[in-house]
């Protein structure tokens, strides 16, 4: 048995959302805010008997902002159960109310209307009395159930109509009884299928992102008392004797220290001074250490066997969240030891283990965490950990993207066959991991473009690629196929642009670059074909290699690579009257034979050291980057960053001025306001390109 699947509607910021779950460990990644945590508190309003009520408390804030008005929506988190074993008592219990042919199960959570609403919006004749009717609803009017058996696809706008109409149309289908064939059933009489199944099937455990370790380990229920009380059942009663019997020794021998007897006998003088004999009370000093077994298991505390200083108040946060960690994980299966529980299905919810861990740890963690699973355990972790996600399968993995529309999941091993998620996982390193969390991927092959690509962009932009969101990942030798087939409908929604080279010979006579230039026109070829139908992947070419393509228009700095890499003055003169040839075999030639001599990566190294603002970035790049981040482009505060770069970069004071006096203006309107003699340059053909003029 394992859990499949969680449809969630309606539910913070996801509007339709589908996780799709494996045995073993799974992984959800994702940016800030993108609602991981908010998954976790799905699966807890299912299942977490333990939820504090103020988080399980119907709330306004519960439904999603796009909702343009949530009265009368309904609330679903479903989770689907899979594999379910008839010989196991709470497998087969599970199978049995829920009905399913497939041998699997569902347990779902619902915030709806409650009864009397239902029936007061169901009794509306018109739209305007249903919309009247709708305005006046608050939180007041609605009610949560959790049930069995509701195994209906609710993303499914057409079954979400059938359930609650068109609410914006004037269409209610709410009913007073509730439809089982979409809600399932809360139980038969005399029998809680739910709570049975809450109660004996599934153990659930929960480790929040770890924040606040030294508080969390201070509460009464922290996971060193969980696993202390399940143990004080079962320890024999003559070891709680002898126990009691030492701590009873101990106050005597407390009480009889001298100084202690002679302090009570001072006290009791001084009352009898006070009051005289017929009112003092006879005082004695008593130690009373409780000799219950409960009581002393309070005390207990975590210590070091060799460093009589340590604390968990005064050890770092790192060393407190791994001492957490253990003390979470060893719960975790600790209950199942001590119940005997072997039919138990146990499920740990895991959020952002990386929290002031080194990078190591993380690893060893993760690592860990997964040898730990069996048949009856599943681990669910969120994580924003590049280490994390790099030792992750792709195969075990959720991500979510933030959307306008609110956020969206994805699972990038849909529809890929299992050699080639064995080769996509194999690839993702931690570099390269990268790509799973950003906006949007450029994808390079030579280090040259790793290299320069980034400066290039911050000196002539005064923006990063961070800022844009766009991860620009070298695939080396890899080649671009093995990770574009992840950018797909069925897969990772993100804008996938592929910089590459035709490779066009320069010498005629040269068969080394005939071949080369065979590859570029069957690599192009292959990426145009593979994406022809794909919106989210599209290659752009420099017609010859990139260290020709960023000769025309950078001749100058051009010249401060050639003066870095010869000493003969004869040589530099020469190199810079070739690079200024308008014949692309003899400036294409000189800028070869430098990369040649420096060594491609390190020639890009130099000349990134030269790159300044007034750099003109090749055509296809710039088309690249329109494609991968055009919504990135379109943002108020990057465009006006740009711009306000630009307009100092080229005291462009008319473009600067109107910024300021109309912060507001859109950039296809900001644009007519800048010079028209630096319409070259390269931050005035970009954004022409990303307003389409």
């Amino acid at each position: 048995m394992y859990l499949k699947e969680v449809q969630i509607r309606n539910y913070k910021n996801f509007l339709k959302a589908r996780f799709l779950f494996q045995k073993g460990v799974n992984v959800i990644i994702g940016e800030n805010d993108s609602g991981k945590t908010n998954l976790m508190q799905a699966i807890r309003l299912v299942l977490d008997k333990r939820m504090d009520w103020r988080e399980r408390e119907i709330a306004e804030k519960m439904f999603p902002e796009m909702l343009e008005n949530w009265q009368g929506h309904i609330i679903i988190i479903s989770l689907r159960f899979a594999e379910l074993n008839t010989k196991r008592e709470e497998e087969a219990v599970l199978r049995y109310i829920t009905g399913n042919e497939d041998g699997e199960g569902s347990i779902t959570w619902f915030c709806m209307p409650d009864l009397k609403t239902r029936k007061s919006l169901s009794e509306c004749k018109d739209a305007n009395t249903l919309k009247e009717k709708l305005k006046c609803l608050t939180v007041e009017n609605y009610e949560c159930a959790i049930t069995c058996g509701a195994y209906v696809d609710f993303l499914d706008d057409e079954k979400y109509k059938c359930m609650v109409g068109d609410l914006a149309a004037g269409n209610c289908n709410f009913t007073e009884k509730r439809d089982g064939s979409f809600y399932g059933c809360e139980g038969k009489t005399g029998f809680n299928g739910i709570e049975f199944i809450r109660n004996r099937l599934v153990d659930f455990t929960y480790i929040g992102a770890l924040r606040d370790a030294v508080n969390e380990m201070k509460q009464q229920y922290n996971p060193l008392m969980t696993m202390l009380r399940q143990i004080e059942t079962k320890i024999d009663d003559k070891d709680k004797e002898k126990v009691g019997d030492l701590i009873h020794d101990v106050n005597d021998t407390i009480g009889s220290v001298k100084e202690i007897e002679e302090l009570a006998e001072g006290i009791n003088s001084k009352i009898l001074e006070s009051v005289g004999n017929t009112y003092a009370p006879d005082i004695a000093l008593r130690s009373e250490l409780s000799g219950n077994i409960k009581d002393i298991f309070r005390k207990l505390k975590i210590k070091s066997k060799h460093n009589k200083e340590f604390d968990l108040d005064t050890i770092g946060l790192g060393s407190t969240n791994i001492i957490y960690i253990a003390l979470k994980l060893m719960e975790y299966s600790f209950v199942k030891q001590i119940e005997d529980l072997q039919s138990k299905y146990f499920l740990l919810l895991f959020e952002e283990p990386e929290a002031h861990l080194h990078k190591h740890i993380q690893m060893s963690l993760f690592e860990k965490t997964g040898l730990e699973v069996n048949d009856d355990v599943q681990v669910l972790m969120t994580t924003h950990s590049d280490n994390i996600s790099a030792a992750s399968k792709i195969s075990q993995m959720n991500i979510i993207s933030k959307g306008d529309k609110g956020s969206k999941v994805m699972q990038p091993y849909i529809g890929l066959a299992e050699e080639q998620i064995t080769h996509i996982e194999r690839y993702l390193d931690v570099k390269r991991s990268e790509l799973l969390f950003s906006k949007s991927v450029i994808l390079v092959e030579g280090d040259a473009e790793e290299i320069l690509i980034p400066v290039m962009v911050r000196k002539c932009l005064g923006v990063s690629l961070d800022e844009l969101g766009i991860s620009l990942i070298n695939i080396g030798s890899v080649g671009f196929e093995n990770v574009y087939i992840l950018f797909h409908d069925l897969r990772i929604n993100k804008k996938c642009a592929i910089i590459s080279d035709l490779d066009t010979p320069i010498d005629a006579n040269d068969n080394g670059q005939k071949i080369a230039n065979d590859r570029g026109k069957n690599r192009k070829a292959k990426i145009d074909e593979d994406n022809k139908n794909n919106t989210w992947v599209k290659g752009f070419f420099g017609k010859y290699t990139f260290e020709i393509e960023i000769v025309k228009g950078n001749e100058t700095y051009m010249d401060g690579l050639i003066d870095k890499t010869y000493k003969d003055n004869n040589i530099k003169e020469k190199k810079e009257k070739d690079i200024r040839s308008s014949k692309v075999n003899t400036y294409g030639a000189a800028a070869l034979s430098m990369a040649s001599y420096n060594k491609k990566g390190w020639n890009a190294l130099m000349l990134s050291e030269i790159v300044d603002n007034k750099f003109q970035i090749p055509e296809y790049i710039l088309d690249a980057f329109v494609f991968a981040a055009k919504s990135a482009f379109l943002e108020k505060r990057n465009y006006l960053k740009i711009l306000r770069h630009y307009g100092n970069v080229f005291a462009d004071d008319n473009l600067l001025a109107t910024i300021t006096k109309h912060p507001e203006t859109g950039l296809a309107k900001l644009m007519e306001s800048m010079d028209s003699d630096n319409g070259g340059c390269t931050v005035a053909r970009l954004l022409r390109k990303v307003v389409g003029i």
